[in-house]
């Protein structure tokens, strides 16, 4: 077992060499057992892992492209802006793993383990026991196209602000997991077990929701307007901020769906848009000062020249959103500041 250790490139090609000498059953061969070592950075596209052991290792900003981790213990290794296109993690487990960020387009994940799991020290190993408490697996901001996870062991995962398209889920263990903020298209959760998972603020397929049973998810009932009622709530909000709050009623589209909508100009300061659906949405040279957008999914949004001082976008979903020209940080007269997801 290699613990503890920075392994640089040529250390690793010839931990893969070693490994797959060991797989096929070639003399002088050695498994790969890796604890707690550094491994980011490094290129190991193409190398072939299975059944290998990369505890609590750190891949973060390594290239795994067509890599081969089936069946390997990756228990608590962390992938964050790794790029695992075409990677193999098949029946791998993969509890408490973390893949923050990282690109796993066509990554095979059938059967992994993806449940709660923590090291505590270098020489205890929390088993991903069936608690609350525990974390899952971490695909924050991660984008998954076409990836095969059927029938993944996911209890507790957190998909917040991640890209799902086209990806298969069919009969994976959804238990518990956060879809906040994501984008989910084109995918297949037929059978996928969804008790208490979180949809709030994620634009999802109407084709996966006709598909699935969402009577014990997450997902506040979206509200829809069209132009004309947005304009007469806004109209009601303008009084409201130019009043001081003593006529007209505060703008609040906590949870509405707002794709594409345009609204240029609009005067949204101290508003209320948690939760939010607001792809592609037109808010150039908008008035925001101070308002909540926390959770929002602003995949794409326009808010060129916008007024965004003090505005709270925490755990929003900006990907793609243009702020150029945006006014960005203290609001005067009032402790606020602008609170961004960078």
């Amino acid at each position: 077992m290699i613990e503890n250790v920075r392994i640089t490139q040529e250390i690793a090609e010839r931990i893969g060499q070693l490994h797959k000498r060991h797989i096929s059953g070639q003399r002088n061969g050695q498994k790969a057992a890796l604890l707690n070592c550094d491994l980011r950075g490094l290129n190991l596209s193409g190398m072939d892992f299975s059944n290998g052991e990369f505890i609590s290792c750190d891949f973060s900003h390594a290239f795994l492209n067509n890599a081969n981790f089936r069946a390997a213990n990756v228990f608590s290794a962390t992938f964050d802006d790794a790029d695992l296109t075409g990677a193999i993690l098949e029946r791998a487990d993969l509890r408490g793993a973390r893949f923050e960020r990282a690109d796993l387009t066509n990554v095979r994940l059938s059967e992994a383990d993806m449940r709660e799991g923590v090291v505590m020290s270098m020489t205890t190993i929390q088993e991903g026991q069936d608690t609350d408490r525990s974390p899952g697996s971490s695909f924050r901001g991660a984008t998954l196209r076409d990836t095969n996870l059927g029938h993944c062991k996911l209890k507790n995962a957190d998909f917040s602000g991640a890209v799902v398209d086209n990806c298969n889920l069919r009969g994976a263990d959804l238990r518990a997991c956060s879809f906040r903020g994501a984008e989910l298209t084109g995918s297949d959760l037929r059978g996928a077990v969804i008790t208490d998972t979180d949809f709030l603020g994620a634009a999802v397929d109407q084709d996966i929701l006709d598909s699935i049973d969402i009577s014990r998810a997450k997902m506040a009932p979206q509200k829809h307007m069209t132009q004309k009622e947005l304009f007469e709530t806004l109209s009601a909000h303008a009084s409201w901020v130019d009043s001081g709050g003593t006529s007209g009623v505060r703008l609040d589209l906590s949870t509405c769906d707002l794709t594409g909508m345009n609204l240029s100009g609009a005067n949204l300061a101290a508003a209320n848009l948690e939760l939010a659906v607001l792809r592609r949405a037109k808010l150039r040279n908008c008035n925001l000062a101070a308002a909540n957008l926390r959770s929002a999914n602003l995949i794409g949004a326009d808010l060129q020249a916008a007024d965004l001082r003090g505005t709270d976008f925490s755990d929003a979903n900006m990907r793609g959103a243009v702020l150029e020209k945006a006014r960005i940080g203290a609001l005067p007269g009032t402790p606020l500041v602008t609170i961004l997801n960078t």
